[in-house]
């Protein structure tokens, strides 16, 4: 399917939608920011330093 076809079948659904609480998500989900991954990945951690900097957290849970 194309992408016209696909928006389309998009439109058509939401056109056919009665529930205020799915709309309402809907809604929510089209007012987000987009996601910079980038961004992202030079704010994260390595899984070691993950692991490093709760590993006390981790020993006292078990």
């Amino acid at each position: 399917m194309n992408i016209s076809a696909e928006k389309n079948e998009i439109i058509k659904w939401i056109n056919s939608l009665e529930n205020p609480e799915i709309i309402e998500e809907i809604n929510k989900i089209s007012l987000r920011k987009s996601f910079d991954f980038e961004k992202e990945w030079q704010r994260g951690i390595s899984g070691d330093e993950f692991k490093k900097k709760n590993q006390n957290k981790l020993q006292l849970t078990l």
